[in-house]
């Protein structure tokens, strides 16, 4: 199917272009343009699509949360499920890392809110949900914080180095982190919600 022909992917390109865009440059420095060459696309494309830059930059905005709020949520659901939580950490870590351009960008986004306030939601979505997600199994906020910083520096350690995930490491961390007391969350509770206040 040709892009002329598939209308919602030509616009699913653009607002992935300008995520990306908006990733690397900046809200600042976007452009109809610039988007339009990132994703292939003619620029009447984007024009068409998102008549405006701010409805354009909106829906990039709107498709990194709702991304980042779907890896929390399926995370969430495989770790209350799990009879091994350390094993699942670092599974689901390995997984995560496995769509390394996703994983980079997202990363990129965070990186990005430091100096685009647009940004900021987003990656304190991040921010707040793998806390509180963390927070379920690690038997308070405290425990919760260390393991979650324990997560992401091991993914970012591994988008770093370009080097496999370090699983030993992970799993150990993670099982000096996690209470027996919760039983994977399961008498804590807590609601599927991932924990972060503006989640």
């Amino acid at each position: 199917m040709t892009a002329r022909r598939d209308p919602a992917g030509r616009r699913q390109a653009i607002v992935r272009a300008a995520v990306q865009e908006i990733a690397e440059v900046g809200v600042g420095q976007v452009t109809h343009r610039r988007i339009a060459a990132r994703a292939g696309v003619p620029l009447g494309s984007t024009t068409y699509y998102f008549p405006t830059l701010d409805d354009l930059v909106s829906a990039a905005l709107r498709e990194a949360t709702e991304t980042a709020r779907g890896h929390l949520e399926a995370w969430a659901d495989q770790l209350l499920a799990s009879q091994d939580l350390p094993t699942t950490f670092v599974e689901l870590a390995r997984r995560y890392l496995d769509n390394r351009e996703q994983a980079l960008l997202e990363y990129e986004l965070c990186l990005a809110a430091t100096r685009t306030p647009e940004l900021r939601p987003v990656a304190q979505l991040w921010i707040d949900g793998l806390r509180g997600l963390c927070a379920r199994f690690a038997g308070g906020p405290a425990r919760g914080f260390a393991l979650a910083a324990l997560v992401d520096g091991a993914l970012l350690q591994a988008l770093v180095t370009g080097d496999e995930l370090d699983a030993d490491g992970m799993r150990a961390g993670v099982e000096g982190l996690v209470s027996r007391r919760t039983g994977a969350g399961r008498r804590t509770g807590v609601s599927r919600r991932t924990g972060g206040g503006r989640t």
